[in-house]
């Protein structure tokens, strides 16, 4: 699908198919429902990819690929199981089970397999704010290119784990729901409807708003213009990798 194409799917809340595979968007106000920090530890373990599995087990794991590493580790340990087939039940609004002779999960029509998992893996990155829509190389022609995305992979792995650790005087996804609401003159149970990239991109956009309004006052008020940057708020947003 054309990253266009794909860009305006994603602020609908209809599903976008990978396959014959339904992916849904999940909203905040059903993370709200399961809780924010088991959908967010579980969506992050779902969304794994050969890069991120290798910069934690710090070792090339091409071999094996992400869906048999994640399958792997269901079929030895129950909750993994029980957890990844809530969720792909979530994801797809389809009830899933696994087939341990076909090795796939197995929905209403459907079949989710080593060989469309990658696909969907990136619908459900980008669906819940995980990723941009452009992803960076990850093919790198050299041993000294590959060794720098890795030690950028494993910086990323780092700033996640702080995240989700979490500090108190940090902000909060309610903060941000708060915020957002404020600034675009909604209730909060509007933009509680929302899934991440969708208020991902509200909120940045607000901010590109705000900072276009700080500036513009600024220049008014007798700043000089090159220590100005003015960036008109009708412009793309630029987003990157969690």
């Amino acid at each position: 699908m054309e990253s266009r194409d794909l860009d305006l799917r994603l602020c609908a809340k209809d599903p976008i198919f990978v396959d014959g595979v339904p992916i849904y968007p999940i909203s905040i106000k059903e993370i709200s429902r399961i809780g924010y920090t088991k959908y967010n530890t579980d969506i992050r373990f779902l969304s794994l990819n050969e890069s991120d599995i290798g910069a934690l087990l710090g070792r090339d794991i091409s071999g094996v690929g992400s869906f048999n590493y994640l399958v792997g580790n269901a079929i030895h340990d129950k909750e993994t199981m029980q957890m990844m087939l809530f969720w792909f039940s979530k994801i797809t609004h389809s009830k899933v089970s696994f087939s341990g002779k076909r090795l796939s999960f197995v929905g209403d029509g459907f079949e989710i397999t080593k060989d469309n998992f990658d696909e969907i893996q990136s619908i459900v990155r980008l669906r819940n704010g995980l990723q941009g829509i452009e992803e960076e190389e990850e093919n790198p022609d050299n041993e000294a290119a590959r060794r720098v995305l890795q030690r950028r992979k494993e910086e990323r792995l780092k700033r996640r784990k702080a995240k989700s650790g979490g500090e108190e005087s940090s902000l909060t996804l309610a903060d941000l729901v708060s915020i957002l609401a404020s600034g675009m003159g909604m209730t909060m149970d509007e933009i509680m409807e929302y899934d991440l990239y969708q208020f991902n991109d509200q909120f940045n956009r607000l901010k590109i708003m705000e900072d276009y309004e700080v500036n513009v006052q600024a220049l008014l008020h007798g700043a000089k213009k090159e220590d100005v940057k003015l960036t008109h708020w009708i412009t793309k947003i630029k987003r990157e990798e969690e």
